[in-house]
């Protein structure tokens, strides 16, 4: 039987090279696309894939969010995450949310395959490349010491709290850090995960009772 494989990134050019690329594996069938965490959900819903490929930075429910709702909803399916991110901030939470699967985009076609079918079998797959950073993280007590919140916050993600926190819009925010507003969008969403606020204007506040603006 086919490995049923789920696709989910919002670039529709990569969705179709990861589709055209699978197709050539006997062993490994593509059920469905989504360009968005939302849409994601609904189709894990109506064709319960083995395997979901994940990108983490998408418009909306970003990938971690994803991550954490698919296991909710179904322990059984395995989530490869297939990233450009390959620093700490992106993997360890996504492991903790229960991925089973590390890969990074500019990873060879063999790796992704063989990643696939890893967890399929109920294995567990990181990328060569983030092995030590997991390695790292174990040796020096990471993974198991409580960190002040504000310390998890990558050093672009505080420029953005602290934008937003002065009232500057997306778009404000995306001129001055040369970004763009979508990328600001996603750092945003990470924010309110990491923090575990609901909105711009607890982002606000929080921003003023950690000194980091002055009301």
């Amino acid at each position: 039987m086919a490995i049923k494989v789920l696709i989910v990134d919002d670039h529709t050019l990569f969705r179709a090279g990861l589709k055209a690329l699978l197709s050539f594996q006997e062993d490994i069938r593509v059920i469905g696309e989504a360009g968005n965490g939302e849409e994601a959900l609904k189709l894990i819903r109506c064709l319960n894939p083995d395997v979901v490929l994940l990108d983490i930075a998408m418009p909306g429910l970003d990938g971690l969010a994803v991550t954490r709702q698919i296991k909710d909803y179904n322990e059984g399916i395995k989530v490869l995450i297939l990233t450009q991110h390959e620093n700490r901030e992106y993997l360890l939470p996504a492991l903790k949310m229960g991925a089973s699967g590390y890969v990074l985009k500019r990873a060879a076609a063999d790796e992704l395959v063989a990643a696939i079918r890893s967890l399929y079998a109920g294995k567990a797959f990181l990328d060569p490349a983030i092995t030590e950073t997991v390695l790292a993280d174990y040796r020096y007590g990471g993974m198991m010491e409580e960190t002040d919140e504000l310390d998890t916050l990558t050093e672009r993600e505080r420029e953005i709290l602290i934008l937003l926190a002065q009232g500057r819009t997306n778009r404000e925010i995306a001129g001055l850090l040369h970004i763009s507003s979508k990328t600001v969008d996603f750092h945003r969403t990470n924010l309110m995960r990491k923090l575990n606020l609901h909105n711009r204007i607890e982002l606000t506040k929080y921003a003023w009772r950690r000194g980091l603006v002055k009301p």
